[in-house]
């Protein structure tokens, strides 16, 4: 049991360069995008990256899952793809090339990183979910690539960024949070 039993676990988040080495930094030869955020794990909290991505997806705040429904709705009359964020395989997702998580497929991955996508007519992204390690050290680094397919997706990503950037933070203190409830129960 980790020293955070019974008690609200805060951790820090901090931008920083998308990582070098990954998968995704390799994804598209152009990125008109990129942002990667970083938080460390407490000592003790031993989980793979496969648990990470789970709680990731799993653990999403209700104001996020509201603000992607009106997304959702708000994109769907121009065409653009709408992913289900109630569709979850199962409550053990199994992280491999081909499946999704709430309409996030799974492009690759190694034993340490997931890289999700999607390719629609105004834009691409990918998606990573890296796991590093250094000694008892571990790190979570959350990192988004995006490349404009056209004047559309620029558009379209305007309003979208700084929403981005407050709402994966908030994702990755959320999955944190509920790795270390879990672990304490």
């Amino acid at each position: 049991m980790n020293q955070t039993s019974g008690k609200r676990y805060r951790s820090t988040v901090t931008k920083v360069d998308l990582p070098r080495g990954t998968l995704v930094e390799h994804d598209f030869p152009r990125i008109d995008y990129a942002d990667a955020y970083q938080a460390r794990l407490p000592v003790g909290l031993a989980v793979d990256v496969d648990s990470i991505a789970r709680s990731i997806f799993l653990s999403v705040p209700r104001w996020i899952h509201t603000l992607m429904a009106l997304r959702n709705r708000i994109v769907a009359p121009i065409g653009l793809k709408t992913p289900d964020w109630d569709a979850i395989e199962s409550e053990e997702p199994r992280f491999q090339p081909g499946s999704s998580i709430r309409g996030f497929r799974v492009i690759e991955r190694t034993e340490d990183e997931i890289v999700f996508g999607e390719e629609d007519s105004h834009l691409d992204f990918r998606l990573s979910i890296l796991r590093q390690t250094a000694g008892d050290d571990i790190q979570v680094i959350l990192s988004t690539v995006v490349r404009f397919n056209n004047w559309i997706g620029r558009a379209y990503f305007l309003p979208v960024k700084p929403l981005h950037e407050i709402i994966v933070p908030a994702m990755i203190r959320e999955a944190i949070q509920t790795l270390v409830s879990s672990e304490t129960r």
